[in-house]
């Protein structure tokens, strides 16, 4: 520790990956204590030394170097002919989402996709879709960013960037006065806490369970037999304050059941099931800072009372931007237009 201690006041830190192993407190209270004092970026990344860490290893750690400006890759820039067309494909776990953009940062065209089983196939016809809407063909592209925990499957990216970095491009461009972006998807939880320039200051994530995601909400959905458009929008008309107490989603599924099993009304378990939601994402947002403006991205920012559930933990209204599935599709097409312009 002391060793440590001793290195971290090196003036030539850029930043420190604190590695330890999942649900080790020791080690946990030696990172609080070290982010506390710390004045340079740092993340921790916990592990249980399996392959499957790889996505969230890979993703905060490129989080990292982009926002201290490490990681620089050759950008093969092509040739430039009148307009400009910048296409950004966010391949998520759940939909992918593609946006075109020109030199006016105008969007073009937009799509939605679900995700499938190759998702390969889905960035595909993501890529096909957009161009369609946007009434271009793919040759008349400048350059293509790929982001998303499928974003090294795109292979005629011209650059890849992590969707940390993406949504907050893609939130500063949707509402400047932004300074903490809640990104809810099917995988993970972030909370990520930006500049005026959408820079990224500083992110933490939730992906070592389903818990406060849109995967916990599906299965949630599941177990009542629901719809989640209709979901979505139950919960708000409750009557009796229910509550689930479990993080876990397999042990949450287990209350559920046996709150139906009581008879309890489904608003009521539905809004429950919001409120354990909202509490994950409260827990997140207080370890970056509790800072003025916040927006809401991702599937879930479609889930009306899970949103009143966040902005009720918050004591604040949430950003929901029409666009906020897409945010982090329209952030990477900004960065793609800013490699084009430079």
């Amino acid at each position: 520790m002391e060793k440590r201690k001793k290195i971290l006041k090196s003036p030539n830190i850029k930043g420190v990956i604190y590695n330890t192993v999942k649900f080790c407190d020791y080690y946990n209270f030696e990172y609080v204590d070290i982010k506390e004092k710390a004045n340079f970026p740092i993340v921790k990344i916990e592990t249980d030394y399996t392959k499957s860490c790889h996505g969230q290893i890979s993703t905060r750690i490129e989080g990292l170097m982009e926002g201290i400006n490490i990681k620089k890759e050759k950008i093969s820039k092509k040739k430039v002919k009148n307009d400009i067309y910048v296409c950004g494909i966010d391949s998520g776990s759940t939909s992918t989402n593609a946006v075109i953009l020109n030199e006016k940062k105008e969007i073009l065209g937009q799509t939605i996709l679900k995700t499938g089983a190759k998702s390969l196939s889905s960035i595909n016809m993501a890529l096909e879709d957009v161009l369609k809407n946007a009434n271009l063909k793919k040759e008349q592209l400048n350059f293509i960013v790929a982001t998303g925990y499928g974003r090294i499957s795109v292979p005629f990216a011209d650059e890849k960037v992590t969707e940390i970095t993406c949504h907050g491009k893609g939130a500063n461009f949707l509402n400047k006065n932004v300074r903490t972006v809640i990104d809810i998807g099917g995988q993970d939880s972030k909370a990520i806490r930006i500049n005026g320039n959408g820079d990224v200051e500083e992110f933490v994530m939730n992906d070592k369970c389903a818990a406060g995601t849109g995967r916990f909400l599906e299965l949630m959905a599941r177990t009542l037999d629901l719809d989640l458009s209709y979901m979505s929008k139950v919960g708000v008309k409750w009557n009796k304050e229910l509550t689930i107490s479990s993080m876990c989603s397999v042990f949450a599924e287990s209350e559920v059941i046996a709150l139906i099993a009581q008879n309890e009304n489904i608003e009521d378990i539905v809004h429950s099931i919001n409120k354990s939601v909202a509490c994950k994402i409260l827990s997140l947002v207080k370890r970056i800072g509790l800072n003025d403006l916040f927006m809401i991205t991702g599937g879930v920012s479609k889930n009306y009372g899970v949103v009143l559930a966040i902005e009720e933990k918050l004591n604040s209204k949430l950003i929901v931007p029409k666009e906020a599935q897409v945010c982090g599709a329209i952030g990477a097409a900004l960065i793609g237009l800013e490699r084009v312009l430079s």
